[in-house]
């Protein structure tokens, strides 16, 4: 004996769209109302949109308000019938769905038809007006709905379904729907029995998950077509030939009727010594109607009624011994007749006046030849009670003899068992069937498979229950192009593009992404603007600092000129002298963004980096390090000044000038850094700041400040407090440095003077303006002609300095303090 399968390891779901979810909004426990919803992967699908037969108005409806229509992608219906079509107009008129609707041909053909009947027939019979929708809706309906051949494969936004031949009605399909690799085979009504004129439903034969199935007859059995249609002839017989009555046959218009005209037609050409004088009626408005659609879809039938066709010329539902009329004026109140009337369920129409006229007389027969939905006159009366409820009130008794004898063409317990092994789907939902039916099938299954090595799970939700299974499968993706010329070993990685395509994935190289995916590659120009308001030089110096030596552009507008550095010949920045800001340009991808996020870091921390203040005080000691410079660009005058400046003071010749006229205008360059108007006044020891109404006057030899504004001084203050700690002890001093001093031990030997200004230059060149006092380096004096005060002037305003040089500052501080002591 086979052993169980084991179960496979539970995956925990961590993503809610793993989670594969099928809800009947309708044939949930019931038939009728078919609609049933599956929602996967962020998509929905839904399936079928009919009406109850047995209900009226919005109570017919599926639970359409359980699920948003506008989130429906696509509606697959799959056949005609009333109870799997009829609410398709409301759903697409009268909702907000706005996804795609797909038919087979000869469903869309006919279901309009059986639609516009149906408003007919509402509006006829009662009062109160209750179709759910106008002929106008269902003209625009109809012009919505696509066409779909059986074996054709669609695909919408990633949803793949085909249709395949599912028998039961002219133009029925089942759909197999793939959303992510899952299959779900949805059967709608089937039939595996090939009949007079239709096709017997098909195995799509690939590996399906979820089998979605009708359960209309659960686990009962029928007999085989030959001994049915056998059973059916004596039955008819006995009422119009033994017993000359009338024999009423409640049908749909269209469907079911022609196998059952078919028969008739045959034997009543087989017997037509003795069945000849006995009428035949089909009475429907779209009984001829019929006739012309069914010889339309010829091509959709089986071999037999084909073969019939191309051999004869004749249409096969062309009937000799069949009368087709829109009304029963023509229908004797007596028999022996046999009539064939709409609708099947006898809640109303031609079908159930004539039953009213014919039920008190015993000679009389009604013989239902489909399945009758629950709460339907058509299956009560099977019960034979003996009265009956008339359209116009009061009851009337029931003579007429009753038998049943079922041309659904539904799945009897049989054939759905063995389509079920065939398939072998591990997950079953059962819809389209009654509670205890659907119950007792679900039980049946699990009890056939329980000890085999079919691991399979049975469903058989309510009406709006959900049925949620996990599906976690692995990713696979097709290389293609050329990344595909080399076939890989076990180990090898490759590198390209991943393209994820309605959940199909694609490694590509650049090159091959417009030929295999029409996807065309663009660069990104990234811009960037970054508020910054001090000197090119300041930011071509702290850049270069960072990336090397940067080439430089310049561009000259009506405005001003326009400053380009290019960093690693990918990132540009931008600087105008009349602009706030700093712009930066790059084409957007991995490298060049980390290059442009360092170059903005950079930019935004010039402005408060102690080494900006040296820089931008117009001497070589803020360039320290830096090297020589031939940079060969023309820049502005006084940043180039500046920034050449620097350059000499890092050649190997290091001088002091000891004239005050370079060292006032060193001191007003730099302070025009800070403020924009500044001017040397005519006695060339004074330096005037204007700011705004404001005004202020720096001494050139003493740097103090003479102002009457509190606000401006503060401003100014701090600025001349770095002046003291950079510029002044070596633009005073008058001894000229000594060529390439060799090392710190050399410079020892020098004078105090020479050697106090050669430490100190070292210093700024290293950015280091420390001094080691345990090797006796004496630090800078006071400026000649200062006394002890003017160094502990000196000393104070050094300590007032930011905050952000503390260390330094505390380290100038001893400095100064020292060489008050030295003085």
């Amino acid at each position: 004996m086979a052993t169980k399968r084991k179960s496979e390891l539970v995956v925990p779901i961590e993503d809610e769209n793993d989670l594969l979810r099928i809800t009947p909004l309708g044939a949930g426990c019931e038939v009728g109302r078919s609609c049933i919803v599956v929602q996967y992967k962020g998509k929905t699908v839904m399936l079928d949109c009919g009406l109850h037969a047995g209900r009226n108005g919005p109570n017919s409806l599926p639970y359409l308000d359980h699920i948003d229509p506008s989130t429906v992608d696509v509606l697959l219906v799959s056949h005609f019938h009333i109870d799997h079509a009829a609410a398709v107009p409301y759903y697409l008129e009268r909702t907000t769905f706005k996804g795609r609707t797909f038919m087979t041909r000869p469903t869309k053909g006919i279901f309009r038809w059986l639609a516009k009947d149906y408003i007919r027939i509402t509006n006829i019979s009662d009062s109160d007006n209750t179709a759910l929708y106008t002929e106008a809706d269902l003209i625009s309906a109809h012009a919505k709905i696509e066409e779909i051949d059986v074996h054709q494969q669609v695909e919408v936004n990633g949803i793949k379904f085909t249709a395949y031949n599912a028998g039961h009605v002219l133009g029925a399909a089942m759909f197999l729907i793939e959303i992510a690799g899952v299959k779900v085979l949805y059967t709608g009504d089937y039939s595996r029995e090939e009949d007079r004129h239709l096709v017997s439903a098909e195995n799509p034969g690939v590996p399906v998950n979820v089998l979605i199935t009708e359960s209309t007859y659960g686990l009962r059995s029928h007999d085989s077509r030959i001994e049915r249609e056998k059973n059916f002839m004596r039955q008819v017989r006995d009422i119009v030939v033994r017993r000359r009555g009338c024999c009423l046959l409640p049908v749909s218009a269209l469907g079911r009727t022609q196998e059952l005209l078919l028969i008739l037609e045959e034997h009543w050409s087989r017997h037509i010594h003795d069945m000849d004088s006995i009428p035949i009626y089909f009475i429907s408005s779209l009984g001829k109607l019929g006739t012309r659609l069914y010889q339309t879809y010829i091509m959709h039938m089986n071999q037999r009624i084909q073969q019939q066709f191309n051999r004869t010329g004749r249409n096969p539902f062309d009937f000799k011994h069949v009368k087709t009329r829109v009304d029963f004026s023509e229908v004797p109140e007596a028999g022996p007749c046999v009539v064939l009337a709409t609708p099947g369920m006898l809640q109303n129409g031609v079908s159930r006046l004539l039953l009213e006229r014919w039920a008190p007389r015993p000679e009389n027969g009604l013989i239902i030849t489909g399945y009758s939905v629950e709460n339907t006159l058509a299956r009560n009366i099977v019960n034979k009670p003996p009265m009956i409820t008339a359209l116009a009130g009061g009851n009337i008794p029931r003579r007429l003899t009753i038998d049943s004898i079922s041309f659904s063409a539904h799945v009897d317990y049989t054939q759905n068992s063995a389509f079920i092994d065939e398939i072998r789907a591990p997950h079953v939902v059962l819809v389209h069937g009654e509670k205890n039916a659907m119950s007792d099938l679900r039980a049946n299954l699990v009890d056939k498979y329980k000890n085999t090595d079919y691991d399979i799970t049975v469903h058989a939700p309510r009406d709006t229950q959900s049925v949620e299974i996990h599906f976690h499968g692995e990713k696979m993706a097709r290389v293609m192009g050329c990344l595909a010329s080399k076939v890989p070993r076990d180990g090898d990685s490759t590198a390209g593009i991943l393209v994820e395509k309605d959940f199909n994935y694609t490694l590509l190289d650049v090159a091959d992404l417009r030929e295999f995916t029409g996807i065309i590659p663009v660069a990104i120009e990234q811009q960037l603007h970054v508020p910054y308001s001090s000197s090119f030089s300041l930011l071509r110096h702290h850049l270069e600092q960072m990336f090397g030596e940067l080439p430089i552009t310049k561009e000259m507008t009506s405005t001003g000129a326009t400053h380009i550095l290019r960093v690693y010949d990918a990132i540009d920045v931008l600087h105008s002298s009349w602009k706030t800001s700093v712009e930066i340009e790059w084409e957007g991808n991995a490298l060049n963004d980390m290059v442009a996020d360092s170059v903005v870091a950079v930019v935004l921390n010039i402005e408060s980096s102690p080494a900006s203040v040296k820089l931008t005080q117009g001497s070589c000691d803020g360039h320290g390090g830096h090297g020589n410079h031939s940079h060969g660009h023309e820049e502005n005058q006084e940043e180039a000044s500046m920034y050449n400046q620097c350059d000499t003071a890092s050649s190997s010749k290091l001088t002091r000038s000891r004239d005050n006229t370079d060292v006032s205008a060193k001191l007003v360059l730099f302070m025009k850094q800070q403020f924009t108007n500044v001017e040397l006044n005519e006695n060339k020891e004074d330096i005037v700041v204007q700011l705004n109404d404001l005004s202020a006057t720096i001494n050139i030899r003493t740097l103090e400040i003479q102002t009457h504004s509190p606000l401006l001084q503060s401003r100014i203050s701090p600025i001349l407090a770095r002046v003291r700690r950079t510029m002044r002890p070596l633009t005073y001093n008058s001894t000229p440095l000594p060529e390439q001093p060799q090392s710190k031990e050399a410079e020892v030997k020098l004078n105090n003077t020479d050697k106090i200004g050669t430490l100190l230059v070292e210093g700024l060149n290293s950015g280091d303006m420390s001094v080691d006092q345990e090797n006796n380096h004496t630090p800078a004096p006071s400026t000649p002609g200062d006394d002890d005060d003017g160094g502990a002037h000196e000393s104070s305003a050094m300590a007032s300095a930011n905050s952000s040089d503390s260390e330094e500052d505390t380290t100038e501080q001893q400095d100064g303090s020292s060489a008050a002591k030295a003085e």
